[in-house]
């Protein structure tokens, strides 16, 4: 049974490209920045949140782009190169989601016998959520930085 990809909508290479960096870039330091300084007020507490919305509209088109769809199709919606890049794309978002929560995990050690900041629970839960969408998104917007542009 051969299937088809119809994705909702299909960016282009540089539009993907530059969502990508709003979702890796926007996302944690909106969130982070709201853990940070959970009492913020005025313009910083509006930058914040603003970079969460942009980093969350960037993800949900990143979902529906065809790369994401690509990333998350069966192998039999899919030929032989394609499935070796939805796999790579895979391998390398596990290493870096990985790497990634390693570190936060080896931040905790020191981080209460010696003061450092730590989040509160509404701000761990808000890290929390912007890793998972950020992780949702990996695999397509790793598929996106490793297409080549047309002309090739």
């Amino acid at each position: 049974m051969d299937m088809t990809i119809n994705p909702p909508l299909r960016l282009k290479l540089r539009t993907a490209r530059i969502l990508s960096l709003l979702v890796l870039v926007a996302l944690p330091v909106g969130y982070l920045g709201g853990a940070v300084w959970p009492d913020a007020i005025g313009s910083l507490d509006i930058l914040f949140s603003a970079l969460r919305l942009i980093g969350l509209f960037a993800a949900v088109f990143l979902f529906v782009d065809i790369r994401n769809q690509r990333a998350n199709a069966p192998d039999t919606a899919l030929d032989e190169r394609e499935r070796a890049e939805r796999d790579s794309a895979y391998r390398a978002s596990h290493t870096a989601l990985v790497g990634t929560l390693f570190m936060a995990l080896i931040y905790t050690i020191p981080a209460k016998p010696l003061g450092w900041w730590f989040p509160d629970r509404e701000g761990a839960i808000d890290l929390l959520s912007a890793f998972a969408i950020a992780g949702l998104a990996l695999p397509g917007i790793i598929l996106a930085w490793r297409e080549r542009p047309d002309g090739e």
